[in-house]
């Protein structure tokens, strides 16, 4: 006879249910149980998080996929490790070059704001991606490589502007030096085929 185990302990049943989905808290809710307890047997069963459900009316999938976007562009590629390809639970987003970083976005209509809340910095860079969903809710319109020196410990508000406080740490000033225009285009290309545009429910 066979033991009655919770359907989160099953492999298969716990990959089909983020699949369908597409977040970890989700999940919980629909086994009754805690996040952190479908963290640890997705870590458990090595089932990644990679969210196939994007909401746009919530932020269900949208911290993930900017990771996943960071983690396998052209500039960050060869030196970045991804520390929640399993565990949205770890103090960091990743590894780059061996340096502690978090990955940051913003969707606001308004003003692009990072929330920090940190009495010492515990990275060494916040990468921090500004997104403008009716241009792409995919693709990030800018990204920056914030030095954790150069950040306050309560938020990061960044402008699009070239007088913006943060404009020396543009990813778009590395273009066409440190990685090409076609590989990035190839990339965009290849990111938005692989994961879903929002789809409002």
């Amino acid at each position: 006879m066979k033991n009655n185990i919770p359907p989160y302990q099953n492999k298969k049943q716990l990959r089909q249910a983020y699949q369908r989905l597409g977040s970890t808290r989700k999940v919980a809710r629909l086994f009754n149980v805690s996040n952190g307890t479908i963290i640890c047997w997705m870590r458990k069963f090595h089932i990644s998080r990679e969210p196939k459900l994007y909401l746009s009316n919530s932020n269900s999938g949208r911290g993930r996929l900017c990771e996943l976007y960071i983690v396998e562009h052209p500039y960050f590629t060869m030196h970045f490790k991804d520390l929640g390809e399993f565990d949205d639970k770890s103090r960091y987003d990743g590894l780059w070059f061996g340096d502690r970083v978090n990955i940051k976005s913003s969707h606001s209509k308004k003003k692009f704001t990072f929330r920090i809340k940190k009495i010492k910095h515990d990275v060494v860079y916040y990468i921090c991606c500004i997104y403008i969903d009716e241009i792409d809710p995919l693709i990030p319109t800018e990204v920056f490589i914030i030095p954790a020196k150069n950040s306050p410990r309560t938020s990061i508000t960044a402008t699009l502007g070239s007088k913006s406080k943060y404009a020396q740490f543009r990813l778009s000033l590395k273009r066409g030096k440190e990685f090409t225009i076609k590989s990035e285009r190839e990339y965009n290309e290849k990111f938005k085929k692989k994961y879903r545009y929002p789809t409002k429910k």
